[in-house]
């Protein structure tokens, strides 16, 4: 499917991308834009990769998402540069993990409103102390997507570069240069709440928390600074 230059016979392109998922159509539709002769190769019969919903059950007219709340966090400037258009819906909701303590069962609500959540880890915890702890911790991570999620669409910044950008001395330490573990469990007291906060760190790189590759940090960068702010929404 030539994004550009489809003439019969033609052979000849200035670029091939392998894949059609949204990444691949990104980079061929910029390099078309640029007047280049562009061919896309996608193996399945629909282009769109994991950001798309497909019917996975033979006769079951159920339409499942293959990961496509990962549109969510396509950089507005692309958007704005393809013309694109679709929209998304904040989720009210960002995890529960059930728990039993002292034989009793209880778990930890974090979203419907900072009241909710509040209480949530007021009853879990038995005070305050965790849920402020975690409120600074995650407006520290605010600060460092706004800074650093431009950068995803700028020339590749220096180690130099980006530690400017990253104004905050604590913030750069925690999240640049030791593992992410040290800093989580400076700041939260509680094993569960450690876990919930670690999800972002270790889901997929099969690390632990004081891993001294740091990959666990960059898979923590990746899930808080989305969209400059690190929400991940839900397209319609």
């Amino acid at each position: 499917m030539p994004a550009h230059d489809a003439r019969p016979g033609h052979r000849t392109y200035d670029a091939v991308i392998v894949g059609g998922g949204h990444n691949g159509l990104v980079a061929a539709a910029y390099l078309a834009r640029a007047g280049r002769s562009v061919l896309v190769l996608e193996r399945l019969g629909t282009t769109g990769g994991a950001a798309v919903s497909t019917r996975p059950f033979a006769g079951v007219d159920a339409r499942l998402s293959r990961y496509s709340y990962l549109v969510s966090l396509l950089p507005d400037k692309i958007v704005r540069d393809l013309g694109l258009s679709f929209r998304v819906r904040k989720r009210d909701v960002s995890s529960y993990t059930p728990v039993e303590r002292d034989g009793r069962p209880t778990g930890l609500l974090v979203g419907g409103g900072p009241e909710r959540t509040r209480e949530a880890f007021a009853r879990l915890t038995g005070g305050d102390r965790e849920y402020e702890a975690w409120q600074r911790f995650y407006g520290m991570t605010g600060e460092v997507a706004r800074r650093v999620f431009p950068t995803l669409t700028e020339p590749l910044p220096s180690r130099d570069e980006l530690r400017r950008r990253v104004a905050d001395d604590d913030a750069w330490r925690m999240l640049f240069e030791e593992p992410v573990g040290v800093a989580i469990e400076e700041r939260f007291t509680d094993d569960l709440v450690r876990g919930v906060v670690l999800t972002d760190a270790l889901i997929g790189t099969f690390a632990d928390a004081h891993d001294a590759s740091l990959k666990q940090n960059r898979c923590f960068l990746y899930h808080v600074i989305g969209g400059g702010t690190g929400d991940w929404d839900v397209p319609v």
